[in-house]
């Protein structure tokens, strides 16, 4: 469970995933034309990845999709987080320190919703754009292997489902304990840099073939799974 401070999600309780890793390059900020852009890169299983896309507040799902997948195709340049200067290096990022009783390296740090994304598509309503305008001619008739009577689409449809949840990431889990006055606990001696991203407003994603770089499927979180 997270609390949302500030944006159009504000005052709101969420679901969250974290992920905590050394691997600082994973996210990365692409400069495009309607601003500064935060790619965070999943690597999936059975070789599809997900790219998540956050762009500074006010963006369109629109905009943000569009630039997002001219990154992907190399239009746009982007650069390792950790390689951006200052404290806000991007949308959603924000650079600071934390104690650890160990030395360790830069740390990452992200949060993201889970997110289930379901939709349904009347492919005859733009037949054009789907190369089925040929087919759908009930006078001329098709498919002439198949069937001894001309033949034509009536109908074609898709459904599709897009999840995105707790696999390769560590469940957020917020416990409260009750504690009687006692000695200050010394802070921890080494100092960290830490690098925090958080999808906390609409976002967009990408899933991609990891091989080909073939884009499946496109989508916009426009509202957070409610706790609980």
């Amino acid at each position: 469970m997270t609390d949302i401070a500030t944006g159009p999600w504000a005052g709101q309780e969420i679901r969250a995933l974290w992920r905590l890793t050394h691997v600082l390059d994973r996210v990365q900020v692409a400069d495009t034309p309607g601003g500064p852009l935060t790619v965070f890169q999943v690597m999936g299983r059975a070789g599809i990845d997900v790219l998540l896309l956050l762009g500074e507040e006010g963006r369109t799902a629109a905009d943000v999709l569009t630039a997002g997948i001219d990154v992907l195709a190399r239009r746009f340049h982007r650069t390792p987080v950790h390689a951006v200067p200052g404290t806000r290096p991007g949308p959603g990022i924000t650079v600071g320190y934390t104690y650890t009783y160990t030395r360790e390296e830069p740390q990452l740090r992200v949060m993201v919703p889970p997110f289930t994304v379901r939709s349904d598509h009347d492919l005859l309503a733009h037949p054009q754009v789907f190369g089925l305008d040929a087919v759908t001619d009930a006078f001329r008739g098709h498919f002439p292997a198949i069937s001894d009577q001309p033949l034509a689409i009536s109908a074609a449809a898709q459904s599709c489902t897009a999840s995105f949840q707790a696999d390769g990431f560590e469940a957020a889990a917020v416990t409260a304990f009750g504690a009687v006055a006692a000695g200050v606990a010394p802070r921890p001696p080494h100092r960290t840099k830490r690098i925090s991203v958080a999808f906390d407003r609409p976002f967009g994603f990408l899933t991609i073939d990891r091989r080909t770089r073939l884009i499946l499927t496109t989508g916009w979180i426009a509202e957070p799974p409610a706790w609980p």
